[in-house]
């Protein structure tokens, strides 16, 4: 077996590992930091998705609302702007998501769930098939930033 031959099959038993591993909440930090490579190469000023997205993990108006209601916040979209703030927002947001998912199906749900969460909503985004494509570039991202604390 060749060298690229193996490391291609080493990548795809990685990527498999980390998509059926378990997530607790403390987790999001670690989460957080990949998804900003994700949504915006781990830049703060960023404008996507049409205008609607928002800050380095590219945040959209409906999710502030969602936090502000859930946990009596008074959150602005232009925050999404700070990165400390946009950091807080995208926490709040997927624990809300944890607890959800653990009440409807009495477990913690999987990195993958949460990363599924955060690009198509804490209500439902798990299950939607148009967050595959975004899991496989979030776990791609991983393995890269695996990858080079390694090297």
């Amino acid at each position: 077996m060749g060298r690229e031959t193996r490391r291609q099959g080493f990548t795809l038993v990685l990527l498999i590992s980390l998509s059926l591993s378990s997530v607790k909440a403390q987790d999001l930090h670690k989460i957080y930091n990949i998804v900003r490579h994700v949504e915006s190469n781990n830049r703060v000023h960023v404008v996507g998705d049409g205008g609607r997205a928002y800050g380095v993990v590219q945040i959209h108006n409906i999710c502030v609302q969602d936090i502000n209601r859930l946990y009596g916040t008074s959150y602005t979209h232009k925050q999404a702007f700070n990165k400390h703030t946009a950091k807080e927002m995208f926490i709040l947001y997927l624990k809300a998501g944890i607890r959800l998912f653990k009440r409807r199906h009495s477990r913690l749900p999987s990195e993958s769930e949460i990363v599924r969460m955060w690009n198509g909503g804490i209500y439902m985004g798990y299950r939607k098939t148009s967050t595959l494509k975004y899991l496989k570039r979030y776990l791609h991202y991983k393995s890269l930033l695996i990858k080079n604390k390694r090297e």
